[in-house]
This record gives structure tokens, C-alpha cells and sequence, in this order.
């Protein structure tokens, strides 16, 4: 987990906490229907987590799911979010090919830049 700090006009980010995704046994989206940016992670504890937004919410559980699909193949739960939004496929699926294949491909850039933020102990 990353703190954000913005001191003047510098931003900086702390590494508070670090998890393992073997350990991550669920994510709660709290509530699908509603448009909040709230969820809880269950490792061995239950951590309550705010993203900066329902869209990163998002974004970070279909993050995890992707990496647990690639490396894990594991049963990860994802409780309480809207699998329309969850389901990789639904979001890209749609006639205008061109702008689509542009959004997957800022899509993927934004999760390997929240990745790279990530160091490798």
C-alpha cells in the first residue's frame, strides 16, 4: 500500500504496507450498485481500502485479477463488483475498433506504470 504526500509542490509516495497476492484471499467491492471507492482487501486480516476513485477501484481489481490469472491461476474471489465492468472483454467489446484498441493499449500502460511503482525486494 502507498501513501500520497504532497509536500509543496512535490509529490512523494511512501510504501506503508506490502501484501503478497498467494496471501490475498478476496476482494469486497462493498457495494456494486452504488459509485463509491471503497472496498476491503481479506489476507489474514481484512483491510479497509479507499482507491482515488470507483474507476481505479476497478482497474486495481482487474489488475489483480490479470496477475493472479498470469502467474497464480488461483481461485481469487472478487465479491460486490459489477462483472460488466470486471469482465476485461465487456469494456472493449463494441464497433469502433480504432478507439478501442487505443483505450486497451492506455489501459495496459496505466497498469505497467502502477507496476513499476512497485520495487521488487
Amino acid at each position: 500500500m502507498v501513501k500520497h504526500l504532497r509536500v509543496d509542490r512535490e509529490e512523494k509516495y511512501e510504501i506503508v504496507e506490502k501484501w503478497l497476492l498467494k496471501d490475498l484471499e478476496m476482494i469486497d467491492g462493498k457495494e456494486a450498485d452504488t459509485d463509491n471507492p471503497y472496498f476491503d482487501m481479506h489476507f489474514h486480516k481484512v483491510y479497509n481500502l479507499e482507491a482515488y476513485s470507483c474507476a481505479s477501484k476497478y482497474t486495481f481489481a482487474r489488475t489483480l485479477n490479470k496477475l493472479n490469472e498470469m502467474y497464480l491461476k488461483k481461485d481469487l474471489k472478487i465479491v460486490n463488483f459489477d462483472d460488466t465492468y470486471l469482465n476485461d472483454d465487456s469494456i472493449w467489446s463494441s464497433n469502433n475498433r480504432d478507439c478501442l484498441v487505443l483505450m486497451r493499449i492506455c489501459f495496459y500502460a496505466s497498469n505497467l506504470l502502477c507496476l513499476s511503482l512497485c520495487p521488487l525486494s
